[in-house]
């Protein structure tokens, strides 16, 4: 483990949050009147060299963050009203008919467009938005539902809208003004290695989500930035200023981001919601919010104290790890999830249910306990009841709600889980 001179009390939290996890390698930086900054581990574990605090890290759907800000300051400079749609500017949504042409930027930003989520070979807007051409589990403006797609939609917005591509736009208005500097959009050939778990249950490097091409980079396909400048660039997007007070949203615009747009269906479990870009967390100070990126960074900010807290790994536990982190820092604990007693009628429940991008099979078995299949590698795990209709799963990489509705004829017709909406089809 290494940081500044000296052992500090970063460098102790991190270590205690490192129990537990096969930890490749990971940098923190943590803003509270001070910047404190630690490293632990490795860029790669077979002989690479150990992360330092310049070691340049993949952002994932923190991009998200930048590219939502963006939106929002053209949205107060007057050349985009959010609750337009934006079809005129995007002309690929029109090619799914009167649910592509209602889609606003305001459904966008807060995952409620119901554009179908994917992460998948496809190099063009067009192609992209065919995986939203058939039945869709949600409409336009009615639930949550994280959508990639979303994301790229809004990187071409912003194309169309500025004359310049989404990064150079992103530049000019958040990252210049804010002085990250060490934020790149393409991956560096000295990036750290992504790891994935192998068959004896240590870390081997290998792509934690499958590559994707460059269409895909306002969804958090290739940014990457230090710990450090990651925990200030989204600092200076939750406050709308940057560390020497430079404007960079107006403060109303930069309040409108953090207000509640979307709640998640059920009962919450690390999420109560989604903001324009950000998602706000189920406990914690009321105006605190976090993104994850993939399942191997997590940030967390409150614009109110100047708080920002950044974590970012190189491996698949790394989200549980920055939350580990953020309880070792801060002091926030989500209460302990424990197994709940069955339902008292599990059939209602079972069921194949789809998205373009996953689906899930839900099956009643002895003793009143409920399985659902693991996305990430299609194991059944028990479904926790919590209340009413909503559970709770351990995925492995992460724990997740499972909230079931639309219930006909004593069966539900839809599931959300991981974040996503997914439809019964059997």
């Amino acid at each position: 483990m290494t940081a500044h001179p000296g052992l500090t009390a970063l460098d102790a939290a991190v270590g205690r949050a490192a129990s537990g996890h096969a930890v490749a390698g990971a940098s923190a930086c943590l803003i509270d009147g001070t910047t404190r900054c630690a490293t632990i581990g490795v860029e790669r574990t077979e002989g690479g060299a150990r992360v330092g605090s310049r070691t340049l890290f993949p952002l994932g759907s923190v991009t998200k963050i930048v590219v939502a800000a963006v939106v929002c300051g053209l949205a107060a400079e007057g050349k985009l009203d959010l609750d337009t749609p934006v079809a005129p500017l995007v002309p690929e949504l029109r090619a799914l008919g009167p649910r592509g042409t209602s889609i606003t930027a305001r459904m966008l930003l807060s995952h409620t467009s119901g554009l179908a989520d994917a992460w998948d070979g496809s190099a063009s807007l067009g192609d992209l938005l065919d995986a939203s051409a058939g039945p869709a589990a949600t409409a336009p403006g009615e639930s949550f539902s994280y959508s990639n797609t979303g994301y790229v939609v809004l990187g071409r917005l912003i194309e169309n809208l500025t004359g310049r591509s989404w990064t150079e736009a992103a530049q000019r208005a958040i990252l210049q003004p804010a002085g990250i500097s060490s934020a790149v959009f393409t991956a560096p050939a000295d990036a750290v290695a992504g790891h994935v778990l192998g068959e004896d249950g240590a870390l081997v490097a290998g792509d934690l989500w499958p590559p994707v091409s460059p269409l895909f980079g306002p969804a958090g396909a290739a940014m990457h930035a230090t710990a450090e400048d990651t925990a200030r660039l989204v600092l200076a997007c939750a406050t709308g200023r940057a560390q020497d007070g430079r404007e960079l949203l107006p403060s109303r615009m930069a309040d409108e981001m953090l207000r509640l747009q979307a709640p998640l269906p059920g009962e919450p479990l690390h999420f109560r919601g989604w903001g324009l870009g950000w998602a706000l967390p189920a406990t914690g100070p009321s105006r605190a919010a976090q993104h994850i990126g993939g399942t191997s960074a997590f940030v967390h900010v409150e614009p109110d104290r100047g708080v920002a807290l950044a974590v970012l790994t190189n491996f698949p536990e790394g989200w549980a790890f920055g939350k580990n982190v953020l309880r070792e820092t801060l002091g926030y604990r989500r209460p302990a999830l424990l197994p709940g007693c069955g339902p008292g009628h599990p059939e209602r429940y079972a069921g194949e249910y789809v998205s373009p991008a996953f689906g899930v099979t839900v099956r009643a078995a002895r003793g009143g306990r409920l399985l659902i299949t693991n996305p990430l590698n299609g194991a059944e795990t028990d479904l926790n009841h919590r209340d009413d209709d909503s559970f709770w799963a351990d995925f492995g990489a992460f724990e997740t709600e499972v909230s079931f509705m639309d219930f006909d004829r004593g069966r539900a017709g839809r599931l959300h889980t991981a974040l996503r909406m997914l439809r019964r089809v059997a």
